[in-house]
């Protein structure tokens, strides 16, 4: 009998640490898409998110949706030289798949 009840306790906390397991890989995954704001920014946000009918998620988004746009705009106006193409041939090929999109 005391052999049965060990095995059993023995389950229970395995049992035990694998839920444990899944609970907090559950919870790194959710923290993983997560960002803290400064609190003085929220409530900012929050007002002018109000404001327009949505949340401050979206608000957010929109917000970092523009940015990346803004920067990839940024990166994709700077010509090359035609001596950088010279010394990188890669960038004659850059050129090339773009004019194919």
């Amino acid at each position: 009998m005391n052999k049965y009840k060990s095995f059993i306790q023995n389950q229970y906390e395995k049992a035990k640490s694998t839920a444990s397991g899944f609970i907090s890989s559950r919870g790194e995954e959710q923290e993983e898409g997560t960002i803290e704001l400064n609190s003085q920014y929220y409530v900012e946000l929050k007002a002018i998110a109000d404001m327009q009918g949505t949340n401050v998620q979206a608000f957010v988004n929109g917000i970092i949706a523009q940015y990346l746009v803004s920067v990839n705009a940024q990166y994709e106006s700077i010509p090359i030289s035609v001596d950088q193409k010279e010394e990188n041939p890669l960038l004659y090929l850059d050129g090339i798949c773009k004019l194919e999109d």
